[in-house]
C-alpha cells in the first residue's frame, strides 16, 4: 500500500476552505442585523441624522461619502489614517443607509 503524502499546499487549501465556511456562517449572521434594532452613541447618531437628511433629498447623490467627511478632521489625518477613516464611514454609511431604508418601508407598509 502507498502511503499518500501531502505536502504545504495541501494544508493551506484546507485552511483556505475552513476559512471560506466560516466566512459563509458569520455572513448569514450579520445579514441579519440590519433588521435588528440598532442603538447608536451621540457621535453615530449625528451622522445617522446626516446620512437620513442626504438620503430624504429628493436629487440624486452622486457622492454621499464626500458630503459625509469631516473636513476639519480630515485635514489632520496622514494617508494611511485617510483611507481607514474613508472606509470606516463607507462602512457606517452602508449600515446606516440599510436602516434608514428600512425605516422607510415599515412606515409605507404601515399606511
Amino acid at each position: 500500500m502507498r502511503k499518500k503524502v501531502r505536502g504545504k499546499l495541501y494544508y493551506l487549501a484546507k485552511d483556505a476552505k475552513s476559512r471560506m465556511k466560516n466566512y459563509y456562517k458569520e455572513k448569514s449572521v450579520f445579514e441579519q442585523i440590519p433588521y435588528a434594532k440598532a442603538c447608536f452613541t451621540n457621535k453615530e447618531q449625528e451622522l445617522y441624522d446626516r446620512v437620513k437628511k442626504l438620503l430624504s433629498r429628493e436629487e440624486i447623490v452622486i457622492n454621499p461619502i464626500q458630503e459625509l467627511i469631516d473636513n476639519n478632521y480630515y485635514k489632520t489625518l496622514s494617508s494611511e489614517a485617510k483611507q481607514k477613516y474613508i472606509f470606516d464611514l463607507s462602512e457606517q454609511y452602508k449600515k446606516m443607509k440599510l436602516k434608514f431604508e428600512q425605516e422607510n418601508l415599515n412606515k409605507v407598509s404601515n399606511f
